[in-house]
């Protein structure tokens, strides 16, 4: 699917703008691709009408309503994401793998003592399910002796004040001047100097000087590495009511944790420093950049059974009102070959920001077939169009940026279909499909998400309880692709490349019923 191009890399020597929240902090944080259990996922996590689930409860709160019995659950789960980038005519490939714990919880369900009227039982649960996963990484790399990352840091530093950005006991510059964080570190590494008779226009040291013309002195090996980490986790509290075995409700407190971690380097070396003025042999620039906090958001639900073959479901869930912390670092180290080096780290960044992730609804039908299994189909929407940034302290602020995500975002359309067939009364076979449309405004087809799943269960008795084992693989069916630039335009546009990315995770769930 086409994308959009990478922002991070995009703004990465734009200046200011690093910092600031945006359209698609809003959307990283307010997505989900829920993992839940292997079975829920190995059905296509399709599971507002059918409940009788702990990852189900992420659909629909009323799903443990259908429980007739107790259970307790733990699900770790395997991710692997891979890339294949395409730059300068170049083929670099990249993965990561991470192991985490997808679900974790109880259910319990209590009898009331009635059969067929009121409240015939109700359920409590505490429950932990995994909503998003970060994990990623990419790797590009390519040479080319017309454009350089250095070139467009200088363009874009144009206007400061050189002596603004010197370091020294009486000057700051980090928290002093106007000057973008890598500019500051540019500057004071010797990879930027200001042209001649001028003091806010500048060269850089992969750059040479003929009369007034400037260009890249000679071919530089460009090298991009990123890798992202982190998850957001939902702990649920539950309470949910069976009423005559016909109509189930339920309602969730939801606590996200979010934890996200970023970082990228990038670097260029000289095949051939004599190429350059400056005598430029290796320069690099990496960014740290850390997200958490923790968010809270009310889920109710519900589940009708008019016949036995069939269910019906609907939930809806608030905003997460979420408490975001964000820490970010810059380093630089530039090398020279007449020996000179520098190495620098800039201070740690801090801020805290509030955001308020979009109202979500859904609704679904199950069919029952006899013994044999199930059949369930869901429908979500949420309109990313509605997330909205906040000052930590006050109702104001990020006009700015609240008005570019109502610009670029837009609803999007999900659509979840599983099925479960019983192979033998203790083994069942599962197969799911999720399609998710683009998330922007505007967005085309190729912005969809697809995602298919196969999973198998076992179940047997263990005395007076039940153990069961549930394993599912789920993959993207169609590769993520998307267009990206390590550095902005200058007079020449800057290298673009095409990012293609994959990834599979393989869930297990062990659990006992009693």
């Amino acid at each position: 699917m086409i994308r959009k191009i990478l922002f991070t890399t995009a703004i990465l020597c734009s200046g200011a703008l690093l910092y600031a929240q945006n359209a698609y902090d809003a959307l990283r944080f307010s997505e989900q691709y829920n993992e839940g259990t292997a079975r829920s996922v190995a059905m296509g996590n399709a599971f507002t009408a059918l409940g009788g689930d702990m990852g189900g409860l992420q659909a629909n709160p009323a799903s443990s309503a259908i429980y007739r019995y107790s259970e307790i659950i733990l699900t770790p789960s395997l991710t692997v994401t891979s890339s294949e980038a395409s730059y300068l005519g170049s083929l670099s490939s990249d993965n990561k793998t991470r192991a985490g714990i997808s679900n974790f919880g109880f259910v319990g369900s209590y009898n009331t003592g009635r059969r067929n009227a009121g409240l015939v039982s109700w359920s409590f649960g505490l429950v932990l399910n995994k909503q998003n996963n970060y994990t990623g990484a990419m790797k590009a790399r390519g040479i080319t002796g017309s454009t350089s990352w250095l070139s467009s840091l200088a363009a874009n530093t144009e206007g400061i004040y050189a002596p603004e950005m010197d370091l020294s006991d009486q000057n700051d510059p980090y928290w002093q001047s106007n000057a973008s964080w890598n500019s500051i570190l540019g500057w004071n590494t010797t990879l930027l100097d200001t042209l001649p008779g001028a003091d806010d226009q500048y060269i850089a040291a992969t750059e040479n000087l003929n009369g007034y013309d400037i260009s890249v002195g000679g071919e530089l090996d460009q090298m991009f590495r990123s890798i992202s980490t982190g998850n957001v986790t939902e702990a649920t509290i539950n309470l949910a009511g069976n009423f005559a075995n016909k109509l189930y409700v339920g309602m969730n407190i939801g606590i996200q944790s979010i934890n996200y971690r970023y970082e990228e380097r990038y670097a260029e070396q000289a095949l051939n420093s004599n190429d350059f003025q400056t005598g430029f042999q290796y320069f690099d620039a990496a960014y740290k950049y850390k997200a958490t906090g923790t968010g809270i958001n009310l889920k109710a639900g519900l589940i009708y059974i008019p016949a036995d073959w069939i269910r019906i479901g609907a939930a809806i869930s608030t905003p997460t009102w979420m408490y975001l912390s964000e820490e970010w670092e810059n380093s630089m180290q530039s090398e020279f070959n007449d020996g000179y080096r520098q190495s620098l780290v800039s201070p740690l960044g801090t801020y805290d920001y509030r955001l308020n992730t979009p109202f979500r609804w859904n609704i679904g039908a199950a069919l029952k077939l006899g013994t044999t299994g199930v059949l369930s189909a869901d429908y979500e929407s949420v309109d990313y169009s509605r997330a909205k940034l906040l000052d930590s302290e006050y109702e104001f602020g990020y006009d700015t940026e609240n008005s570019d995500i109502k610009q670029l975002l837009g609803r999007q359309d999900i659509i979840r279909i599983g099925a479960e067939v019983n192979v033998t009364p203790v083994v069942a076979m599962r197969a799911g499909y999720q399609h998710y449309t683009s998330p922007y405004a505007g967005g085309s087809s190729d912005d969809a998400r697809q995602v298919g799943s196969i999973g198998i269960g076992y179940v047997t008795s263990c005395g007076a309880s039940d153990f069961f084992v549930d394993l599912t693989y789920q993959t993207l069916l169609k590769k993520s692709e998307e267009t990206f630039s390590l550095y902005s335009d200058t007079s020449l546009a800057a290298p673009v490349g095409t990012n293609r990315t994959n990834n599979w995770k393989l869930l297990l769930s062990l659990g006992f019923r009693f």
